[in-house]
């Protein structure tokens, strides 16, 4: 235990902490004009994450890749459940409420899914036509089933695990063809078969947003503005006018960055862009034991930065609003849990390396 505690990565922790802490302090500042109480439940999702974290981080690495494809077959047929017997929220059917709370199980798709993706790279010899349609299939089927929700914003994320595995893989371009050919033909059906009239408007309207300023365009033009009026140093913790009078919409959720940018300006956003780069640089520079171990920190960090990416271009613009949260900063516990679920699994990797 002593051990344990000498080559925790302290600092990392401690950045992740931080990250939460300052979301939940702006997700308090986007509410508390009108009355809102969301920063009090996402301070009992944290108690709740972090308490997960030690449970997580308690068990050994070569228990939970064992487990990894019953917890992914488990996940499964929760999201089965979920289709047939969960809430409405938002116009998708994402929710179970058990004791009261909300749980969107969506989110939790995505630590046993890199576990089980993880586990499977590493017992690939060559990345030939077979292994590829392994992969596939194991990130279609989840995928499915929350597109059937109708989820694309999660959707959307968990798809990012497909380049990643094959940047992984070093794939042949054949196989890239093949993906983007593949990417395109889901594009056409899912446009014309799955798609929403009000989703096709979220997708179109980031390109010209002013002609659809009275209904999914206003997002971006706020969020715009939020970021723009902040300048270098912002105007001031709770003195964001975009948040106060309430012309930003999600702005404890999908455009808490440009909360940031109003209160905190430029330099606040560099900072918190300076935070993430160390998460991601500490996690990416050990050495592994094996390789589901290597697998998984790259799969799963390489999400969380795809996530954090395609956030901060849904707030400036540059990409269609998909209820995309931002990592550890967004209000929301299902997703606050299950990214410290996969962090644990990250922190009992690292502290492995010394151990053994």
């Amino acid at each position: 235990m002593k051990d344990t505690v000498k080559y925790f990565d302290k600092l990392t922790f401690a950045l992740l902490l931080l990250l939460a802490l300052v979301g939940i302090l702006l997700v308090y500042s986007a509410g508390h004009s009108s009355g809102e109480t969301h920063y009090l439940k996402q301070i009992a999702w944290l108690a709740v994450s972090l308490l997960a974290f030690v449970a997580v981080f308690s068990l050994k690495t070569e228990f939970i890749f064992r487990k990894a494809f019953v917890i992914y077959l488990a996940l499964l047929a929760v999201l089965v459940l979920q289709l047939a017997l969960g809430g409405t929220i938002a116009r998708t059917k994402s929710w179970f409420r058990l004791w009261g709370i909300g749980f969107q199980f969506s989110e939790f798709v995505k630590v046993p899914l890199a576990v089980y993706l993880a586990k499977l790279l590493a017992h690939i010899d060559q990345f030939d036509g077979r292994a590829y349609l392994k992969m596939i299939v194991a990130i279609f089927v989840p995928v499915a089933l929350i597109v059937l929700q109708p989820d694309m914003g999660i959707s959307f994320i968990l798809c990012g695990f497909i380049p990643l595995a094959m940047l992984l893989k070093k794939a042949r371009p054949t196989l890239v063809l093949i993906t983007v050919l593949l990417a395109v033909a889901a594009g056409v059906i899912g446009w014309h078969s799955l798609l929403k009239p009000y989703q096709k408007e979220r997708i179109v309207s980031f390109m010209d947003p002013a002609q659809y300023k009275d209904s999914t365009g206003y997002h971006i033009i706020q969020s715009r503005i939020a970021i723009g009026s902040g300048g270098l140093a912002g105007k001031g913790y709770l003195k964001g006018s975009q948040s106060r009078y309430q012309f930003l919409p999600a702005r404890h959720t999908d455009f808490i960055v440009s909360v940031i940018g109003e209160e905190f300006g430029f330099l606040g956003v560099s900072m918190l862009f300076f935070a993430f780069f160390l998460v991601f640089y500490r996690h990416l520079r050990f050495k592994h034991q094996n390789d589901e171990e290597f697998y998984f920190v790259y799969l799963f960090n390489g999400l969380v930065l795809f996530q954090f990416l395609v956030n901060v271009s849904m707030a400036i613009g540059l990409f269609p609003v998909l209820g995309i949260s931002l990592p550890f900063v967004s209000y929301g516990g299902s997703s606050l849990l299950s990214l410290f679920i996969g962090e644990a699994v990250i922190f009992r990797i690292k502290v492995n390396t010394y151990l053994t």
